[in-house]
């Protein structure tokens, strides 16, 4: 790979980067990516932006991912600039150049431009969405969740959910002006994981290639068979069976076992699910081109809907053991059919789940969904309870690093008892997929609580850093450092409990080897020094992200709100405390004692904090 330019950058660069360590988190990122970065070595050559679509065309072997990579880098240097060139003319240009279009790849420079956008005026954050839902309105759903968040960084952190503690401790008397919500947090893009030796880690999810398939290719241009090789799908076409169907014919009865999966080629049908009501629903229609009765196939699951031919049908029939024969002879396959689970699941206007039954719980709703996991309420049918349920999105099952940050978390929760710390209930595999049962609680987060009521006087302040203090002297006892500590992972329930959430990046303290670890986890902002150098997290380190969430619900607003890295680096390497004359000597002491760039000096005793 390119090393990148170290000291020339292109005169049409305005961001002013000068290196890698010199760019945001999804610039970074993308840079780890061989074409985009050869694009950017010959940007920084002349004075000039180089044309990228002649760029492009002349490489006649890129994958689809690859030329998508090259246009993001594009989009990213020009944007802000005089030769900004709309999401539009990216698009139409990929559309010709690789012949079948996934609307994945088109969704990337969507939601770079949104963001882009953002970065440059959080103000017009509203103006920004209603523009790009209009222009592009297939995708207005996942920009208004896109736009929940205003950061640029990457994620790997979801929305955990929790609930009422037990015991007799100190409620905090908080009075909101908007009303409580349920605790499906909205996504969180905050927190970053980078891994400086591992680039494909730093976006856990499978991300497969399109191919350009021959015009005869029955799956072909369908998504997403077109992320197999042609070779590949020439034994799945081989297989099908052709099958008819008169109107008000079913293809497929909710309840009955999945025996296989359905590409239409002619007509169209309609979609019915009952969910938990007593009478079929009209959830969806489609036709030629659709496929239905893959949930089933790929989960092992009773069919979870009922397809009616609404004319007369022609449909290709891939019955469930020859996908199992292909599946287990090409991988590849499963992992791309699970990408249309990772598109069914989770959506707010039908979710596929609703109303279904795993084990002792049945779903009752999403709660939110993050890059991660979905989170739904549940009922527990043994104990007439809530809970909520954290299910790893599909799209992810097959990524080894993935399912271990999603392992890692349960086991490490499993055995935690305490009032301000989420409690886990079990955990299951289910769906061809994994889950977490948790608490269910009714609160908001502590970062949206401080954004609906501004900062918090001192007393009620008090109140709840003393229960985080508990939470988190609790679990380093236990020997974990949580390692991101910020407001978003504390939730403030309605009976005005405390409770820290979100173990995903948590670590046992000691790194084994003592060797500084490449890997940064966490969220920049709010992350100690050593922790942003990569060096190996101990406890010192959740102490100066304590101090950061103390500093931002006592003043609205964040101590760092950098959002480059070297930016963050550079005033990590100025540090200054800020200005705390204006709180009591003991809150201030607190304060002082969190903030220090020295570990050693961060002697802050949790114990007694909690004892506010």
């Amino acid at each position: 790979m390119n090393a990148g330019p170290q000291n020339d950058t292109a005169n049409f660069v305005e961001s002013g980067l000068t290196s890698r360590r010199d760019v945001e988190f999804g610039l970074e990122a993308l840079l780890q990516r061989p074409v985009a970065d050869e694009f950017y070595a010959l940007t920084s050559q002349g004075q000039q932006p180089v044309d990228v679509f002649g760029f492009v065309h002349r490489k006649t072997a890129l994958t689809a991912q690859d030329c998508t990579d090259a246009l993001l880098l594009d989009q990213h240097l020009r944007h802000g600039t005089e030769a900004t060139i709309p999401a539009e003319i990216y698009c139409t240009f990929l559309k010709n150049r690789i012949g079948r279009f996934s609307a994945e790849f088109e969704w990337q420079i969507v939601a770079r431009e949104f963001l882009l956008t953002l970065k440059a005026n959080e103000a017009a954050s509203a103006v920004t969405l209603r523009n790009l839902c209009e222009r592009f309105p297939d995708y207005q759903s996942r920009l208004v969740e896109l736009s929940t968040s205003n950061r640029l960084s990457e994620t790997v952190i979801v929305d955990p959910t929790c609930s009422f503690g037990s015991g007799h401790e100190p409620t905090v008397e908080l009075a909101p002006t908007q009303p409580v919500v349920a605790a499906g947090m909205p996504i969180d893009s905050d927190a970053t994981q980078l891994d400086f030796d591992d680039p494909d880690q730093s976006s856990l999810a499978y991300q497969p290639d399109s191919f350009i398939h021959d015009q005869s290719s029955l799956l072909g241009g369908t998504e997403p068979f077109s992320q197999l090789p042609p070779v590949i799908l020439e034994k799945i076409e081989e297989r099908l069976e052709e099958r008819h169907f008169q109107t008000e014919e079913h293809l497929i009865n909710e309840g009955d076992p999945g025996d296989g999966l359905y590409f239409l080629t002619e007509g169209r049908v309609t979609i019915l699910s009952s969910g938990q009501l007593d009478k079929a629903q009209e959830i969806a229609r489609c036709g030629a081109g659709s496929i239905v009765g893959e949930m089933a196939l790929l989960t092992d699951q009773p069919r979870t809907a009922t397809v009616v031919a609404a004319t007369n049908v022609t449909a290709k029939f891939l019955p469930s053991p020859v996908f199992q024969e292909l599946a287990n002879s090409y991988p590849i396959i499963g992992q791309v059919l699970t990408q249309l689970l990772a598109q069914r699941l989770g959506q707010q206007e039908h979710d596929a789940l609703s109303g279904k039954s795993f084990g002792r719980y049945r779903i009752a709703q999403r709660l939110g969904r993050g890059g991660m996991a979905i989170v739904y309420q549940a009922l527990d049918e043994q104990t007439g309870e809530r809970v909520a349920l954290k299910m790893m999105s599909h799209r992810l099952v097959y990524d080894a690093n993935a399912l271990k940050l999603f392992q890692s978390e349960a086991r490490l929760i499993e055995a935690f008892e305490h009032p301000h710390i989420v409690r886990m209930l079990g955990r299951f595999k289910a769906f061809r997929s994994f889950f977490i049962a948790l608490e269910f609680c009714d609160g908001v987060s502590l970062d949206q609580f401080v954004r609906q009521n501004g900062p918090l006087p001192e007393d009620q302040f008090r109140k709840v850093i003393s229960q985080l203090a508990s939470a988190l002297s609790y679990a380093h006892s236990q020997g974990i450092v949580h390692r991101d500590i910020k407001p978003s992972n504390v939730i403030l329930t309605s009976s005005g409990h405390v409770k820290l959430m979100d173990f995903g990046l948590a670590k046992p303290v000691d790194n084994g080897d003592g060797t500084a670890s490449r890997l940064i986890s966490g969220t920049p902002r709010f992350m100690a020094p050593e922790q942003l150098q990569g060096a190996p997290v101990e406890t010192p380190a959740d102490l100066f992200s304590l101090g950061c969430t103390a500093w931002k619900i006592l003043t609205g607003k964040d101590l760092i709100n950098d959002t480059r890295l070297s930016d963050i680096e550079k005033r990590h390497r100025n540090w200054q405390l800020p200005d705390l004359s204006n709180f009591t000597p003991e809150v201030a002491a607190f304060l002082t004692s969190c903030l220090q760039v020295d570990p050693k000096k961060r002697s802050v005793d949790l114990a007694e904090i909690a004892r506010w």
